[in-house]
């Protein structure tokens, strides 16, 4: 996402937190001036969401009828798979791919490709017997194009400030099991033609947002691929520390979302899944609407753990209504969890001036090779075991998950502890860095770029890494470079840094 497509602030938009007005991008409301941009970003969302929950209604989706469900499951391990390989390819191809991804013709073309999942079940209730290739292309392609569906509503998540967001998201999940308890209820072919019509909608809304809000620049210079490339690679090595703890989580809800797909089928209990779905929504929308300020993600995250490990332990050794309840906590605790992180990503991309798309692809990878390989496990656990030994294999699992949960868990609590004892120092030497930094460059009336590569070049930072960090061109930082020291009165970036030295 870096060259066209930005999450910029203040100058660009006249805005502080936000990609539009400050006035509007500053307001903690769920509606207000910006009602219309609200309401079709959670219906972005929502629609997106539901279309994924509709995996679990497979007597729609099932092209191959109850006698091959194991086909139908391969399917939704292939649908997992191609929605990370296409992060993978987004996030490589970023450079080109992030200046088509806001046109019309693009929109259009995920809108035709995106539906193509429905297809196979579709002509099978025509009465026309697709194959399992056919399916399995059709399932591809439209698994792959879903990634980027998701991606479109990157702009949507930087926009909102945290406590608006985390309620925009819980509304959003809200609507999306209303939406998906209907396909329930629908007769076959019209609810087949409604689960197409899910990320055609939430790729149009998307798509309007972005357009009212605006994600694009002209004045962005677009640096060479193997810049872009070793931005990228820097960037992946910064969310390396948060990918143990996201795989876990994913393959939990991979796990389970195969074990709940079993369990609909074998005991017929789609609809219950549904309101189990619905249950978890309204818990989460109670939780995110009572947020009035911001959300401190580290305790949140931190209790999130043993919600998960709760759920997941006694779920393969309770009745089947039982396990519909601890379900919906394991829903609550990932879509939590899931919103939090997005929260953190979105901070962090407005406040980094982050380029919008890649840095939301990038950390997309981990997530849905989570969920790809949760999905290979059960899948796998069910071939090996069967149909009826299965929950013994899911027990196990289950086990080896809430250890594993219960190490990290303790790991986040000892990892606390120390940062609270080294925190003082830390922030009060960072407040008189920051202020010294603040004073020189109001006192030297520096632009805001000048500002950002200044507090960089303070930091000891050479040219190619403000250029690889802001995704402008050495050339540029050279010339800001140039104009700070003659405004500042220095002739080197020692002089720079002992400047702020004295200022402390």
């Amino acid at each position: 996402m870096a060259s066209q497509t930005i999450g910029r602030t203040v100058e660009e938009t006249g805005g502080e937190t936000g990609l539009v007005g400050g006035e509007r991008s500053s307001r903690d409301m769920l509606i207000g001036g910006s009602s219309i941009c609200i309401i079709l970003g959670i219906l972005a969302l929502a629609t997106y969401w539901a279309w994924i929950f509709s995996i679990f209604h497979a007597s729609v989706l099932n092209p191959f009828g109850d006698v091959s469900f194991n086909s139908y499951l391969a399917l939704c391990v292939v649908a997992a798979g191609a929605s990370a390989l296409s992060m993978v390819v987004f996030v490589l191809l970023g450079r080109y791919l992030q200046n088509v991804i806001d046109k019309t013709w693009f929109t259009l073309v995920l809108v035709a490709l995106s539906a193509l999942m429905g297809v196979p079940a579709l002509v099978a209730r025509l009465g026309g017997e697709p194959s399992f290739l056919q399916a399995l292309l059709a399932w591809g392609v439209s698994a792959f194009s879903s990634s980027f569906v998701y991606l479109k509503t990157g702009p949507f998540f930087v926009w909102l400030k945290r406590a608006k967001l985390m309620r925009s998201i819980a509304l959003a999940f809200l609507v999306a099991s209303f939406l998906y308890l209907l396909t329930l209820f629908l007769a076959p072919v019209a609810s087949i033609g409604t689960v197409m019509a899910f990320p055609a909608f939430s790729i149009l809304c998307s798509h309007a947002v972005n357009r009212r809000i605006g994600t694009k620049r002209s004045d962005v210079t677009v640096e060479p691929y193997g810049i872009y490339i070793r931005t990228t690679l820097a960037r992946l090595r910064d969310i390396v520390p948060t990918i143990p703890r996201t795989l876990l989580y994913t393959l939990v809800f991979g796990v389970t979302s195969c074990t709940v797909l079993n369990l609909a089928v074998k005991e017929d209990l789609v609809v219950i899944i549904g309101v189990s779905i619905l249950v978890s929504s309204v818990i989460f929308a109670i939780y995110a609407l009572s947020q009035n300020a911001e959300i401190d993600s580290g305790r949140y995250r931190t209790l999130l753990l043993p919600l998960i490990a709760i759920a997941v332990l006694p779920f393969p050794y309770v009745s089947d209504m039982y396990q519909i309840f601890f379900l919906a906590l394991i829903v609550f605790g990932f879509t939590s969890y899931d919103a939090i992180t997005w929260g953190d990503l979105a901070d962090e991309i407005r406040d980094r001036q982050l380029p919008i798309y890649v840095s939301f692809a990038a950390p997309t990878i981990g997530n849905f090779a989570g969920i790809f390989v949760g999905w290979g496990v059960g899948v796998l656990l069910r071939s090996t075991l069967g149909s009826e030994e299965f929950g013994t294999g899911f027990a196990v699992f289950s086990i080896v998950a809430v250890i594993a949960l219960v190490i990290l868990l303790v790991s986040d609590l000892i990892r606390a502890e120390q940062d609270e004892v080294a925190e003082p120092h830390a922030d009060a030497f960072l407040n008189k860095w920051s202020a010294a930094c603040d004073e020189i460059a109001q006192a030297c009336e520096l632009t805001n770029q000048e500002k950002k590569i200044y507090v960089m070049l303070a930091r000891g930072r050479n040219q190619r890494y403000i250029a690889s960090e802001l995704v402008i061109s050495p050339h540029t930082v050279k010339t800001h470079t140039y104009h700070i020291y003659r405004k500042i009165g220095v002739h080197s970036q020692q002089e720079l840094i002992d400047m702020v030295e004295v200022k402390m």
